[in-house]
């Protein structure tokens, strides 16, 4: 296999056994793996050496000479057909072995049971930026002054993203914050926080800053109305947006 072919073999297969494969939602991809996955073999086959250390069926041959006295003893021109096709047998079944055991290598090494994230859980909505939305108030939580976003209200909560030292080296980290709505003007008083819900994280790395809460009757009523009590939503930050999940769809 070339070097394009190999590296979308290795994509396919972090989809379908990675810590967040998807490959079982597309059946295009699924059956695009599987015939890399059969080119590769095949490859592996062609590419392994089977020598033949001796002529498998020597005994047919004293069975012949021994069968029929009054027959010539000359050797036939073209060997019996028997053993021709025994002989390809052995030979595909040596080529059958050889690919076996590639691929399980090829498996053991490549495969392990996944974890789905958010196995079965919807996707309900995805939160944009709201250039127009004040995010002054938004530090006293801890977010670097520059280049925080905050987003529209969305049932009466509102989300914040943006950067936070996370250690006394000067770490960084991408996170994302969620406040009752209604409490947004008051942040700012006094450099502290009065409301009464808020729920933040961060990120690490290529891991995303994600929120996540069951909800509650203290929650704000038009939340309480899209999403029923008792159930559990997901926030997860993705760049510029925020997308949103809900176990009760």
């Amino acid at each position: 296999m070339d070097a394009e072919l190999r590296g979308e073999l290795e994509r396919l297969r972090a989809r379908a056994y990675g810590p967040e494969a998807d490959l079982a939602d597309d059946p295009d991809a699924a059956a695009r793996l599987q015939h890399l996955e059969d080119i590769e073999r095949r490859h592996r086959a062609d590419s392994a050496q089977i020598p033949v250390a001796e002529d498998p069926l020597p005994v047919l041959e004293e069975v012949a000479a021994d069968g029929d006295e009054s027959e010539s003893e000359e050797p036939p021109a073209r060997p019996p057909v028997v053993r021709r096709l025994r002989t390809l047998w052995l030979w595909a079944a040596s080529l059958a072995a050889v690919a076996a055991v590639t691929s399980a290598a090829s498996i053991a090494a490549t495969t392990f049971a996944p974890v789905a994230r958010t196995a079965g859980i919807a996707q309900v909505g995805t939160l944009q930026p709201d250039p127009a939305a004040e995010t002054e108030a938004v530090t006293t939580m801890g977010f670097d002054s520059t280049g925080i976003l905050a987003f529209a209200d969305y049932y009466g909560l509102t989300a914040y993203a943006g950067s936070t030292q996370i250690d006394s080296t000067g770490n960084t980290a991408e996170c994302l914050l969620l406040v009752d709505t209604a409490d947004v003007a008051g942040m700012g008083d006094d450099n502290s926080f009065r409301g009464g819900f808020r729920y933040g994280a961060c990120g690490a790395g290529a891991f995303p800053a994600t929120v996540e809460f069951v909800v509650t009757p203290e929650l704000p009523d038009g939340f309480r109305q899209r999403f029923p009590v008792g159930s559990s939503v997901q926030f997860v930050r993705d760049g510029e947006r925020v997308g949103v999940f809900s176990d009760a769809e």
